[in-house]
């Protein structure tokens, strides 16, 4: 029958378009604080080593900012709305998604209308917790793991009810300090808090998966890591981002 025809047609065409309007992003903006200034350098060297060199990626990053701070910052603002991005970087104040899950909701969604009125896509930075848990609230976040799954739980749960995208950078943490101790403790920086060059590898393997949908094992790029612990963090980039 001509109607079963042309509803063919329609589904094919729905399904050939997807495919081909998958493209690479062309522009990149990460919004965040220390924690994004720690990986901007990594970041941005393992994607010229990659075969998306040609992309740009701009960062603002002022140290100990939250999102309610660039929600009402107008060099923020102004760039989502008219730097033409493909894709937009979220992260908070590392504390601050544990402590305060209201606040950062609240400037989480109101970002994202600003973000999908810019027509550019919204991805959450998901962070790590503190190697010892954080110090300061110590009976709310007396461990690592502790700060880790209230981090996890509400970046996921907040990318869910904006619809966007989460980079799980703080959940693949996990897995390599589970799986290798060492490792692990050397993700972070004297601190216990900032990453590492280590760290920093890290996040940027989770980054190009998340951005460019490829597999970071592909990657010759090791950022002067040995070669087991670059093996070891992209196996779990891509484990963590499939999973």
């Amino acid at each position: 029958m001509p109607w079963r025809h042309n509803l063919f047609l329609t589904l094919l065409a729905l399904f050939l378009g997807s495919g081909c309007s998958a493209k690479p992003p062309e522009k990149i903006l990460f919004i965040g604080n220390s924690y994004t200034g720690g990986i901007r350098k990594m970041v941005t060297e393992l994607i010229k080593q990659s075969p998306h060199s040609e992309t740009q990626v701009s960062f603002i990053n002022p140290g100990g900012k939250t999102l309610e701070f660039h929600l009402n910052n107008k060099r923020t603002i102004d760039e989502i709305k008219h730097g033409q991005f493909d894709l937009i970087v979220l992260q908070d104040q590392s504390q601050f998604p544990a402590l305060f899950p209201d606040r950062f909701e609240k400037a989480a969604l109101a970002l994202d209308e600003i973000i999908d009125e810019s027509g550019s896509r919204l991805i959450f930075y998901e962070t790590w917790g503190r190697r010892d848990g954080d110090r300061k609230n110590q009976k709310l976040f007396p461990t690592y793991d502790s700060m880790q799954k209230a981090l996890s739980k509400n970046y996921h749960s907040i990318a869910q009810k904006c619809g966007a995208d989460c980079a799980p950078v703080g959940s693949t943490w996990k897995i390599v300090r589970e799986k290798n101790p060492k490792l692990g403790n050397e993700l972070y920086r004297s601190d216990g808090s900032h990453p590492s060059q280590k760290g920093a590898y890290l996040a940027a393997c989770v980054f190009y998966i998340t951005l460019f949908d490829e597999d970071p094992r592909k990657l010759k790029f090791n950022g002067e890591l040995s070669t087991a612990e670059a093996n070891l963090i992209k196996a779990a980039a891509f484990s963590t981002r499939k999973n």
